[in-house]
């Protein structure tokens, strides 16, 4: 007769296995069910393939799709590259930056700068010193003053700066060579350029001041809108001459003695008649000749006839 207790031991493990298996499906199901539950909607969301400059007609290859939170969409966005190609780019875009009608021009308008310059206003651009540049943080959609330092004219002994333009927009910033001197000295120097947005009466002032005068740029606060009115600074005020030391004081008795010489070297005759004075010749003054010793007084003639003498 065969025993029962290994037959209820395997029956036992038989069907706690098949209680694991059931439990490790039913938790894997669960599982499923709470990341299905958990999984995020997607929709489709146009951004910058590439950093792209003001100006930018914008291509297919410029553009790329990317799959943003249904939840948290951009509102404005495009789904579709083609809703926004040969639109303008309006400011700068960086790679991976949503595109929203806030960036772009108005439809229809051709690509390039003048698109992207608001009506009433100008675009100016003007060379910077790249030292002198905020070092070359400036960029696109920046906000700037303009300071200008003259030294010509009347302030050559004394130079004067002044912030003369406050809160311009900066359109573009690029770099080109620029000629310096001539012939065989002749030297090519990269220098900044910078397009800012400008109005009418300003564009009158930049264009003086970048022809006469030294520009330096402020880089401002993007929050920042309020004007600061000041009436400059010379370079006297910085840096006053040092006082004038006061004369020395000579007295007569370290010279000694003085004796004033009169000299006559000329003596001009003039006569009352004009004439005569057009004639008239300079003569040196002459001294005194001497007086010459007189003769000796001659001998008496004997008066009356001579006597007769006879001879022998």
């Amino acid at each position: 007769m065969l025993r029962k207790g290994p037959l209820i031991f395997l029956l036992a493990a038989l069907m706690l296995a098949l209680a694991a298996t059931w439990a490790a499906n039913q938790w894997i199901r669960s599982q499923a069910e709470k990341a299905a539950a958990k999984k995020v909607i997607t929709a489709p969301v146009v951004v910058a393939a590439g950093d792209l400059d003001p100006g930018k007609s914008l291509e297919l290859k410029d553009l790329a799709v990317l799959n943003w939170p249904g939840a948290n969409l951009p509102a404005g966005h495009f789904a579709k590259p083609e809703q926004i190609k040969g639109r303008v780019v309006r400011t700068a875009l960086n790679k991976g930056e949503v595109i929203l009608p806030s960036k772009l021009a108005q439809e229809g308008l051709a690509g390039g700068l003048s698109a992207v310059v608001p009506e009433g206003y100008r675009a100016m651009t003007v060379h910077v010193d790249e030292v002198v540049g905020v070092g070359g943080f400036v960029q696109p959609g920046d906000r700037v003053d303009v300071l200008v330092t003259m030294a010509r004219g009347p302030f050559n002994q004394d130079p004067v700066s002044r912030l003369v333009l406050q809160d311009l927009p900066v359109l573009t910033v690029g770099e080109k060579f620029q000629e310096e001197g001539e012939g065989s000295k002749a030297k090519r120097r990269k220098v900044t350029v910078v397009t800012l947005q400008v109005k009418p009466q300003e564009g009158e002032r930049l264009a003086l001041i970048s022809a006469e005068a030294k520009i330096i740029l402020a880089l401002r606060n993007q929050g920042d809108h309020e004007d600061h009115n000041g009436e400059g600074v010379r370079f006297s005020t910085l840096a006053p001459a040092p006082p004038t030391p006061p004369a020395k004081h000579v007295s007569t008795e370290e010279v000694g003695p003085r004796v004033e010489v009169i000299r006559v070297a000329k003596r001009r005759l003039a006569s009352m008649n004009p004439d005569e004075n057009d004639d008239a010749k300079e003569t040196k003054a002459k001294p005194p000749e001497p007086a010459q010793p007189s003769a000796p007084p001659l001998p008496k003639m004997p008066t009356g006839p001579a006597p007769i003498t006879h001879g022998r």
